[in-house]
């Protein structure tokens, strides 16, 4: 295991910003007492975000598409996972899941399965990163102080891996002050699975010395009981093994909090995840749901990642200066049994290094400012192989080295009193990268300046209108040699290293509320610009797909969210809704030709056209000792053409929550897709009814205990 490199004090310290669009999910405001805004130092349901990275801010002022969901608000809707949590985002959809630990995850048309992440995931300060293969962190839920997600390109202040948005997930401190602790149990069951799915999660924070250190140890396990069945040849009805795709998932987050002097703070911290599957979350059908062509074989896709982080903050009177370093190390990969005795295997073993110093302005007045420097060295070594016996035998091993830099700053200025103001960022970012295999070495190297521009309106407390133009990019996947053959005998041009893929947004927004905060409003239209797409295309040798530039594409839409608390005492609703329009506009006319999916004015490829989430909130009193609370939610997610011509149809999900609480404990009820929606999500090549879909109906019970 490398440790995380040393860095000089002069390096070191500070804290993350801001953000918003949209309103936050908080419970605490949609209980908030019916009233003029008090001003922002002393407002009570003030939420507070910090996306913008200059310190605290508050949401309703934040100029961008921003949603926050706070840990109680999670914790009601049974939010315990990322692919939760993208129902309730406008645009946001599930790209691909191969196992619980293996996800990806698309926003307003941005689409990946393989390359860098056009979704930046970002852990408290530090960013998780797997080099050229962009899945989401399995985070636990359990001990999360808040979630901030962005929607649309953020290329200035989080760079390359945020073409399409970023999550932000902000975890629980230690406390210096008093012992905390939270702990949950769990049971459930899966509608075709023969054993409960269970688990056991707990959080403990304790100060060490007062005021100036803390340490706060968080994780737990989970065992999801298996509900597919594996048929050794084709399916005939009459299964050889039951079950066999289950799942299990444990982490552990040890957090120490030290503050030397009231204004310099150091977080280290040290995250572990093991998430484990038997078989993968792509099945032969989702109704019934089972595997085939297995010849007996075993099946799995694993991981085990180490995330190491250190964090500096220092606070001067005119600015602030915030050092984040971290370092992943991993292992994770899938093994496919391929009927009689064949199989594909491919393990990945990724290492990064990310550092990054900032230093924004904290003092009074209209000017302000943020300036910055980034550093990653990592690596993706992949060990690949295809077998098909006695016709194919393949080995793609390889590596993806990258070695990359970036220096970014942003201004704004208030106007008339700070009802107008005008941003300006910019970041430069230098990449060297090298596909590395059997045959030799590719290098890549890549230049490129990212800019935003932000115009905001605040005529009151109540209205916050901003106009923004930004721009992202991705870079270019790497691929193996064995995929560039196969797309070039279906005939597509390709190459081991492709073009980066560049985007500009266009973006109009609007948050306003009612001066009592009892109704929020959020609207967002944007239009996004994509050069040198990067699009998975079928190949030309059976199960070998690739990925290949071969034009521009534009995608425009609409987010809108409402929020309202209603009349009736504890009754809260909402709404967050996206519709999307994306077609290429220029496409290469021999790609075209080969492949008449890729033509200009076509729908791309694997976007959905919409997703919507309905959610009815309450909480009540039932007697003096005993509060009662729900959630209900219908989320609807659009149909998507996948690039076999085949279209995956929307699907619609009910979920509920129903709980008792009193003092700390909290007892709760809970479904997950009630109707037993099949899908597919996801559509492979085998057929309308193959691919991931949703888990099927889960009913269970929950059990917390909490000291906050």
């Amino acid at each position: 295991m490398r440790y995380i490199r040393q860095f000089s004090a002069a390096t070191a310290m500070a804290v993350v910003l801001a953000g918003g669009s949209a309103f936050a999910q908080s419970t605490e405001e949609q209980e908030g007492e019916a009233a003029d805004p008090a001003p922002a130092e002393v407002q009570p349901n003030r939420i507070v975000v910090t996306a913008s990275k200059v310190g605290d801010q508050d949401l309703q002022e934040t100029p961008l598409a921003i949603q926050v969901f706070d840990g109680e608000d999670l914790r009601e809707r049974n939010i315990t996972t990322i692919g939760d949590l993208v129902s309730a985002v406008p645009g946001a959809q599930e790209g691909f899941r191969q196992s619980n630990g293996s996800r990806f995850y698309n926003l307003r048309g941005n689409v990946t399965q393989n390359g860098d992440s056009p979704i930046g995931y970002y852990l408290d300060d530090t960013p998780f990163i797997v080099t050229n293969f962009g899945i989401a962190p399995p985070v636990r839920f359990l001990d999360m102080e808040r979630v901030e997600v962005l929607r649309g390109p953020h290329g200035t202040l989080y760079g390359q891996g945020s073409s399409g948005g970023v999550f932000i997930f902000h975890t629980r401190d230690p406390d210096l002050n008093d012992i905390e602790y939270a702990f949950e149990a769990g049971a459930s069951h899966t509608r075709g699975a023969d054993a409960l799915n269970y688990g056991l999660a707990g959080a403990v924070s304790v100060p060490i010395i007062e005021d100036r250190l803390g340490i706060r140890v968080s994780g737990g396990f989970s065992r999801d009981a298996g509900y597919a069945d594996a048929y050794f040849g084709p399916f005939d009805g009459t299964p050889d093994q039951e079950n066999v795709n289950e799942a299990r998932n444990d982490d552990i987050r040890v957090v120490a909090l030290i503050r030397p002097t009231d204004n310099l703070e150091l977080r280290a911290q040290y995250w572990r995840f093991r998430p484990r599957q038997d078989f993968t979350g792509f099945t032969a059908s989702v109704d019934p749901v089972y595997f085939q062509n297995t010849a007996g074989q075993d099946s799995f896709s694993n991981g085990d990642f180490e995330l190491m982080s250190l964090t500096a903050s220092l606070e001067l009177d005119a600015f602030t200066i915030t050092s984040a370093t971290s370092n992943l190390e991993g292992e994770f990969g899938i093994n496919i049994p391929i009927s009689p005795a064949g199989f594909f295997s491919s393990q990945f073993y990724p290492e990064m290094f990310a550092q990054e110093v900032r230093v924004n302005s904290s003092g009074e007045g209209p000017f302000h400012w943020l300036v910055g420097a980034a550093y990653q060295n990592g690596s993706g070594p992949q060990v690949n192989a295809l077998q098909i016996p006695p016709v194919v035998d393949i080995n793609a091993d390889n590596d993806t080295l990258t070695e990359n830099w970036a220096v970014f700053g942003e201004v704004s200025y208030e106007l008339f009193d700070g009802k107008l103001i005008p941003l300006a960022g910019i970041r430069t970012y230098h990449d060297d990268r090298s596909f590395q295999d059997g045959t030799g070495s590719v290098p890549t190297e890549a230049s490129v300046e990212t800019w935003r521009l932000n115009l905001t309106y605040l005529p009151n407390d109540n209205l916050t209108m901003f106009v923004s133009a930004a721009t992202g990019f991705r870079p270019g996947i790497v691929q193996s040699r064995v995929q560039v053959e196969s797309l070039e005998l279906a005939g597509v041009p390709a190459s081991v290293a492709l073009d980066p893929e560049s985007s500009t947004n266009y973006e109009f927004g609007l948050k306003w509320r009612t001066s009592d905060d009892a109704l929020n409003v959020g609207l967002n239209l944007y239009r996004l610009e994509y050069t040198n797409l990067q699009t998975s295309v079928t190949g030309g040798i059976d199960g070998v797909n690739g990925f290949a530039n071969f034009g521009d594409a534009t995608t425009q839409g609409i987010d809108l969210e409402l929020r309202w608390r209603t009349p009736l005492e504890g009754l809260s609703l909402g709404f967050v809704g996206n519709l999307n329009d994306s077609e290429y506009d220029t496409v290469n006319e021999v790609i075209a030709a080969n492949q008449p999916l890729l033509r200009p004015g076509a729908r791309l490829i694997n976007t959905i056209s919409d997703n919507f989430r309905f959610d009815a909130n309450y909480n009540g009193s039932i007697s003096s000792d005993w509060d009662i609370f729900g959630n209900a939610s219908f989320s609807h997610s659009g149909d998507r053409l996948q690039a076999s011509g085949i279209i995956a149809d929307p699907y619609d999900l009910v979920n509920f929550t129903l709980g008792l609480r009193s003092d700390n404990w909290e007892i709760a009820l809970i479904g997950n897709n009630l109707f037993d929606q099949r899908g597919p999500t996801f559509v492979g090549n085998e057929g309308p009814l193959s691919g991931s879909g949703p888990t099927p109906r889960t009913i269970g019970m929950r059990v917390r205990l909490m000291s906050y």
